[in-house]
C-alpha cells in the first residue's frame, strides 16, 4: 500500500478518536484536543471536539451535542478505525451509537505512515539538526549522567522541542545495558548518550559512543556495520537480509545482535516497523529509520546511531 486511496476501497471513512497520534498525522493540529475526533474522507478532514482548542472544527458543548455531530457526518456504511489504539469501551460505544459496519484498518495506517511525505522528511531533518547540535555543545567531562541528561533535555526545551523518549546517558560499565536509567555516576569511557528531539511533531534519534584504548577495535567493528547497513539500505532491498548482513559481519568477530538493527521514525521514535531478522518488508523511497547497530559484552558496550531517509540508490545520513 504506497497511497490512503487503498484504504478507502475498504472503508468510506476513518474515525481516529484522540489521542491516537494519527489524530496529528491527518489533522496536523498540535496541542491537546482531548476527546476529539478527526473523520478523514477521501476528499477531506472533518473535526469534532470540545471548545477547548484553536482550529477548524466542529465544536460541542455536551455529549448530546457531540453524538448529532458524530451521527450526522458518518452517515456511512463502513468506517476504518485503529484497533491497535482505540479502547475497547470507546470502540463498543461508537459501534452502538453509529450502528455501521466497523473494519480495522490499523495495519493499512501503520504502513502508510511508513513512507513520508515531503514535509515529514523535512520536519525530521530539523529534529536530526537540532539533536545533533544539541550534542555538539554537550560537555560530559566531570559531568554525572544524570547530570548530561538536564543539559540535553534543558536545551531541547529552550529551543522549543521536546525530548522524543528519555535520554540515555551512560558511563563505564553502565553502557553494557542498552536501556539503561542515568544515575549520579562520574563520567568514565567507554561513554553512550542516546538522545533525540521531538520538533514540531517529528522525531529524532542519534546516538555517540566514545572510547579509549580496548574499546577502539570494537567501536571500528560496530562503525563497519552502521555503514554496512546503510550501504544496503536502498529502495527494493528486503530489511531482513540487511539485517542479517549486518549480524554475518559481527559474528565473524565473534559478536552477537542483541537488538534489532533499526526502526523507522516519525511521530513516534518508534513509529511502527523494525529492521530485524523477522522483518517482513521491503524498504521504499523515502521511508525514515534509526539504524542503531550495537555490541554489548560484560563490562561495557558500543552503539552508534543515525537517521537515514531510503533513497533509490542508497539511505541518506540525516545532516
Amino acid at each position: 500500500m504506497r497511497d490512503i486511496k487503498d484504504i478507502f476501497e475498504k472503508v468510506d471513512a476513518i474515525l481516529i478518536k484522540s489521542p491516537d497520534e494519527n489524530f496529528f498525522y491527518f489533522t496536523r493540529y498540535h496541542g491537546m484536543w482531548e476527546n476529539s475526533f478527526a473523520i478523514v474522507f477521501p476528499d477531506k478532514i472533518e473535526v469534532i471536539a470540545p471548545p477547548l482548542e484553536e482550529g477548524k472544527a466542529h465544536f460541542y458543548k455536551n455529549k448530546e451535542e457531540m453524538e448529532k455531530l458524530l451521527k450526522k457526518i458518518l452517515n456511512v456504511e463502513k468506517i476504518g478505525f485503529n484497533g491497535a489504539i482505540l479502547p475497547h469501551n470507546d470502540f463498543l460505544y461508537l459501534k452502538r451509537l453509529l450502528k455501521v459496519k466497523f473494519v480495522d484498518v490499523s495495519k493499512e495506517l501503520k504502513y502508510l505512515r511508513l513512507i513520508k511525505r515531503s514535509d515529514e522528511i523535512a520536519a525530521i531533518k530539523r529534529a536530526c539538526r537540532l539533536s545533533l547540535k544539541i550534542l555538539d555543545e554537550t560537555e560530559v567531562e566531570e559531568k554525572s549522567e544524570k547530570e548530561v541528561v538536564y543539559f540535553i533535555e534543558c536545551e531541547m526545551r529552550k529551543r522549543d522541542a521536546l525530548p522524543a523518549f528519555p535520554t540515555i546517558v551512560a558511563f563505564g560499565k553502565n553502557t553494557a545495558s542498552p536501556h539503561h536509567i542515568p544515575e549520579n555516576k562520574k563520567f568514565v569511557t567507554p561513554a553512550l548518550i542516546d538522545m533525540g528531539a521531538k520538533y514540531r511533531g517529528y522525531c529524532s534519534d542519534i546516538t555517540r559512543s566514545f572510547v579509549e584504548g580496548r574499546g577502539r577495535k570494537l567501536y571500528e567493528i560496530v562503525e563497519s556495520g552502521l555503514y554496512l547497513a546503510i550501504d544496503e539500505m536502498r529502495e527494493g532491498a528486503k530489511a531482513k537480509e540487511v539485517y542479517k548482513k549486518v549480524e554475518n559481519f559481527f559474528a565473524k568477530y565473534g559478536y552477537k545482535m542483541r537488538h534489532a538493527l533499526g526502526h523507522s521514525i516519525g511521530i513516534n521514535v518508534h513509529d511502527g516497523y523494525s529492521i530485524n531478522e523477522k522483518a517482513d518488508f521491503v524498504l521504499k523511497e523515502n521511508m525514515v529509520f534509526a539504524v542503531e547497530p550495537a555490541i554489548y559484552l560484560k563490562n561495557y558496550g558500543i552503539r552508534i546511531e543515525e537517521d537515514v531517509v531510503i533513497r533509490k540508490n542508497k539511505a541518506e545520513i540525516i545532516r
